[in-house]
């Protein structure tokens, strides 16, 4: 009897790891599309309120559609002890709250949202907006990566997790 309900144990485990890892892919995708969007809002507030840096995040920060982006609150923190201390620049904030809450984020998707940071308040608003329209360009492109990458290896990582499963479960019985 509890060789029976380790082996069941053990497929649903293998089952429940597969889905766990499918579920890691789809947040990278709903984490883009958040960080899209921010991206987005950048620009209009650049755009039309051409705001200072500070004020950007506090705004980012208050705003919820934006809570699925781990760095987005860290953020605020480290931007107000750059303006407070002067040790750090914005750009420098930026990154550190990115590089310390990546969420499901790639390298790649990284990459893109550290160049979103280099760009605030580094330029006239023309060049930011310029910069923000091409980043906003990239992120659609790696949502559609990352959508594909879901749609092809979710369904693998599922079906791995309880094929593994299986076997674990034949061998053990």
């Amino acid at each position: 009897m509890v060789k029976l309900l380790g082996t069941i144990l053990l497929l649903f485990m293998s089952a429940l790891t597969g889905s766990f890892a499918a579920e890691g892919l789809k947040a990278r995708v709903r984490e883009l599309k958040q960080l899209r969007l921010c991206l987005e809002s950048l620009r209009l507030m650049i755009r039309y309120e051409a705001l200072e840096v500070t004020e950007i995040v506090r705004r980012l920060s208050e705003d919820s559609t934006f809570s699925g982006l781990a760095f987005i609150a860290p953020l605020k923190k480290y931007t107000d002890e750059a303006c407070e201390s002067g040790k750090m620049t914005f750009g420098e904030a930026w990154d550190k709250a990115l590089s310390e809450n990546r969420g499901s984020l790639s390298e790649e998707d990284i990459a893109l949202a550290s160049r979103a940071g280099k760009i605030l308040g580094s330029c006239d608003c023309d060049g930011q907006l310029s910069a923000l329209t091409l980043l906003c360009e990239e992120a659609d492109r790696l949502i559609m990566d990352a959508k594909e990458q879901y749609m092809a290896k979710g369904k693998l990582y599922r079906a791995l997790g309880a094929i593994t499963g299986a076997v674990i479960a034949v061998i053990v019985v």
